[in-house]
């Protein structure tokens, strides 16, 4: 007793800092399983999104090399109501530029059974990035374009 009250400890410290350690240790555990859990749940939706978003990159590449038709086949059948072959093409050749696109990011993704969300930035040729976004449905056990935007 004589000695631990010489090193400076009194004897209720040990347990203080016993608790103080399962506390951090608690902490740390928590904070280790929530990081697990947000790769966890990054990895799945990224691997959710991967079909939506190679149609939209096709999409975007058939606009961007003037393959129109082909770009065109990508939009599910409500889109066609809205926007006819000969309405897009049109509108596509007066936009060129913001289908002409190097690279995309998509930070904001989302999939459920009605369809899957796509919204984040583009770069062009020229290098200007410009908002993004991308509604896709599944037609027939394929994904299809609902809606797009690029641009401002």
């Amino acid at each position: 007793m004589t000695e631990a009250t010489s090193q400076g400890s009194a004897p209720g410290e040990p347990k203080r800092r016993s608790g103080l350690k399962r506390w951090a240790l608690g902490c740390g555990a928590a904070a280790l399983l929530a990081a697990i859990l947000g790769i966890v749940i990054f990895f799945v939706v990224q691997r959710m999104t991967a079909e939506p978003e190679q149609v939209v990159r096709d999409f975007l590449a058939q606009a961007g090399a003037g393959d129109y038709a082909a770009a065109h086949a990508h939009f599910s059948a409500p889109l066609k109501q809205v926007q006819s072959l000969e309405s897009f093409s049109a509108e596509a050749q007066a936009n060129a530029m913001f289908f002409k696109v190097t690279e995309m990011s998509f930070n904001q993704r989302s999939v459920d059974q009605a369809g899957a969300e796509l919204a984040g930035v583009v770069t062009l040729e020229s290098g200007t990035e410009v908002p993004a976004s991308f509604k896709l449905v599944r037609e027939s056990g394929t994904w299809k374009l609902l809606g797009y935007h690029i641009g401002s």
